[in-house]
């Protein structure tokens, strides 16, 4: 018998690429013997999934555009450097302004 979904833990796995949206990743699912192995971009995170960006439309649903949702197991971080672009504590977007600049 499984748990209920509200008292499972969250997927630790999740987390590193949560906080790695805007990073390159290389897909390497149970495929990868014959040659199925896709780079591509981090675009979301959901509680269950990881939504990368191949370079082509979602196939099967037309509403999420070019994210498709992967498992975490099968992908791999192609830096585990932090973007420059995002911050280093909390992993979000950072955009420059006037608000990052001032002193804290």
């Amino acid at each position: 018998m499984t748990k209920p979904a509200r008292t499972r833990r969250a997927d630790p796995a999740l987390d590193i690429f949560r906080r790695h949206i805007g990073a390159r990743v290389t897909f390497i699912g149970f495929a990868a013997e014959r040659g199925a192995v896709e780079h591509g971009v981090v675009v979301d995170v959901d509680h269950r999934m990881v939504y990368v960006d191949y370079g082509y439309p979602n196939p099967v649903c037309t509403e999420l555009g070019n994210a498709i949702a992967t498992h975490p197991s099968n992908l791999r971080l192609e830096t585990t450097a932090a973007a420059v672009d995002h911050c280093a504590h909390c992993g979000s977007a950072v955009r420059p302004g006037p608000v990052f600049l001032a002193p804290r």
